[in-house]
């Protein structure tokens, strides 16, 4: 068996035979490919030919052999089609345009998910710029094969890009828990942009969407999906209670004379963190601090708030509305103002709350993708490529479906 019969089989390729090598100074390896078949396929309307219009040379980088850099020529074939005009042939070994072999950009892509692109770029000697641009035509490769027909529940929700109020929008999955699309800001010029890219076919399908009770995002909802349930995610219906519950603190603080507001000091933490989440000295100090008289108010509100965060973890819907019902009538009857407005709020947006009851909906998948968003970041000290840090949120919490390094 001749060498090159050796390499082509130890190199496993299906579609292509080494015609020839050469070592240079013990560093690094070229192959010349020819393509093993006899018939050449127009990428666009599939139809054979026996001929080929041209084939131009092309060489391409390949995965290191016993650490020795592999660089392969082969042919870009193209056919004279009669229907498309000349046209390029698909090729297993690499993509169009591609610097680098599609196995040899699906192993950086493996690095890339845990590396930044500097130390695999320094791994693989090669420049940086090649890392990225393999990454992304990688991606952009996976994103092509993606399902998006049979989506019928959204999450949607922002996440921090920057310090300065700079986020950017989530649309998520939430059957299978995956981020779908990333939009740079929070208004509703962004979500007009998701749903042009999603498609009406696709949006008539959708039955609910998970939001936080963010009106821009509401508006174009209710614009575009009329028929589908708004849900409001029950962790922002409850933050404005405990910004309410510390309002009442600050001002009953303000009230109290100055040797009476040191019993308070340092009650926050006690007062907004879930009772189920204190340690038991935290506990008998926040019991001591709700006995005294001058906290009768600040009790009440305590006992209001985590009264309501029992009603949302309620399975029946029935009972959780007939709770939510009695809920109010008792704030109501307690007339503290902050809670009282809190109470406004709840009817103003009384549909999209009590959906929640129906649906049993989220976005508590946010939190968890907002930590890879600032991993992702701090991986390559911050992105200056908006739509190159998008597939890279998108790759990491899009549940994208790739396969392991194979041989061809």
């Amino acid at each position: 068996m001749s060498d090159t019969h050796v390499i082509t089989s130890f190199l496993g390729l299906q579609s292509h035979r080494v015609v020839r090598w050469k070592r240079h100074h013990k560093s690094w390896i070229e192959l010349w490919l020819e393509y093993d078949g006899n018939t050449y396929r127009c990428p666009e309307c599939g139809q054979s030919f026996r001929r080929y219009y041209d084939r131009p040379w092309v060489r391409l980088r390949d995965l290191d052999i016993s650490r020795h850099r592999v660089y392969v020529w082969m042919s870009r074939y193209r056919v004279r089609c009669p229907q498309c005009g000349v046209r390029r042939v698909e090729s297993r070994i690499a993509r169009h345009h591609a610097r680098c072999t599609r196995r040899f950009e699906r192993w950086l892509f493996t690095l890339t998910k845990s590396m930044p692109v500097k130390d695999v770029s320094e791994l693989a000697r090669i420049d940086w710029r090649t890392v990225k641009d393999a990454e992304i035509r990688y991606i952009v490769g996976l994103l092509r094969k993606r399902d998006l027909n049979g989506i019928t529940d959204l999450g949607i929700d922002e996440v921090s890009e920057k310090k300065g109020h700079r986020y950017l929008t989530l649309v998520t999955d939430t059957v299978k828990r995956r981020v779908i699309w990333v939009g740079r800001g929070r208004d509703r010029a962004v979500l007009k942009q998701f749903f042009k890219w999603f498609g009406k076919k696709r949006t008539r399908r959708i039955r609910c969407v998970v939001i936080d009770m963010h009106d821009p995002y509401e508006l174009e909802i209710r614009k575009r999906c009329p028929r589908a349930a708004l849900i409001y995610d029950h962790f922002h219906v409850i933050k404005p209670l405990s910004m309410a519950i510390d309002d009442i603190r600050r001002r009953l603080q303000s009230e109290l004379p100055p040797a009476g507001r040191r019993y308070l000091k340092g009650s926050r933490y006690l007062l907004l963190r879930n009772r189920e989440n204190l340690t038991a000295k935290q506990h008998i100090r926040l019991q001591d601090l709700l006995r005294l008289p001058a906290n009768e108010t600040l009790n009440a509100a305590y006992i209001l708030k985590e009264d309501l965060r029992v009603i949302f973890r309620r399975q029946a819907p029935k009972q959780a509305r007939a709770e939510l019902r009695d809920w109010k009538h008792r704030v109501r009857e307690s007339k503290i103002p902050e809670l009282l407005k809190y109470v406004q709020m709840l009817d103003r947006r009384r549909f999209g709350i009590l959906n929640f009851f129906k649906h049993r909906k989220t976005n508590g998948l946010s939190e968890g993708f907002n930590n890879v968003v600032k991993t992702i970041k701090k991986s390559a000290y911050g992105f200056h490529d908006w739509q190159y840090f998008r597939l890279k949120i998108i790759c990491n919490c899009g549940k994208l479906e790739h396969g392991s390094i194979d041989r061809d």
